[in-house]
């Protein structure tokens, strides 16, 4: 197996972020952006498929429900629909009650804006924490934030999830987020690698991948 050419395989071909997915542009470093990938990180601890909470998350920038102040004003009857309708109906009533909470803990605690929950936190154990008092967020939430968080947030890089761990195990690449970090060349590519490998771990490897691993 070539090493180099597995990573190039999955960063290419399972390497889109959910933030991206989603339509949260997370690069952009603004606060309605990094709400909306709160809320598909909440959306997605859910025991549900990535790809189902990955299409409510879309669908509630659709309607206008991908910020604080488009939460805060919204109706609760509205906020199910557009979760029922997209894919989340199991957990559309909880979800509805845990977005609008978060929207809620963020205007009092960060005025609106996430990036103060990262200057307060101070480091990657302090924005874990602080993420954690979001409901809905637990270690699992915490992870798929911080995952792709770490491609404009200094104090959460280089960092793996233990799916993305316990896949690059599976496929025999180096398991440290320092040496994974080295071998993908760049912070950007990492955080597609480490992405790539989640999704493997949930999806299965795509056959690209397959073929590289082999």
């Amino acid at each position: 197996m070539d090493r180099k050419a597995l990573v190039r395989a999955l960063i290419e071909d399972q390497g889109r972020l959910w933030s991206e997915e989603i339509g949260a542009r997370i690069d952009a470093d603004t606060p309605d952006e990094w709400f909306h990938w709160l809320i598909a990180a909440l959306l997605m601890s859910a025991r549900i498929s990535a790809t189902q909470a990955a299409q409510a998350a879309g669908a509630l920038k659709v309607e206008d429900l991908n910020t604080v102040q488009g939460v805060l004003d919204s109706d609760r009857d509205q906020r199910i629909r557009v979760l029922n309708e997209n894919g989340y109906a199991r957990f559309d009533n909880v979800g509805a009650d845990q977005i609008f909470e978060a929207a809620r803990l963020v205007q009092e605690e960060y005025g609106g804006d996430l990036r103060r929950l990262r200057e307060q936190g101070g480091d990657a154990a302090g924005i874990r924490a602080r993420l954690k008092q979001v409901k809905g967020i637990g270690e699992v939430g915490a992870d798929i934030f911080c995952r792709e968080a770490q491609l404009v947030w200094d104090e959460l890089f280089p960092m793996a999830d233990g799916h993305a761990i316990e896949q690059a195990r599976a496929f025999g690449l180096r398991d440290r987020p320092e040496e994974l970090a080295q071998m993908a060349g760049g912070r950007e590519r990492y955080v597609r690698l480490v992405t790539a490998l989640a999704r493997a771990w949930l999806d299965g490897p795509s056959e690209k991948v397959k073929e590289a691993a082999a």
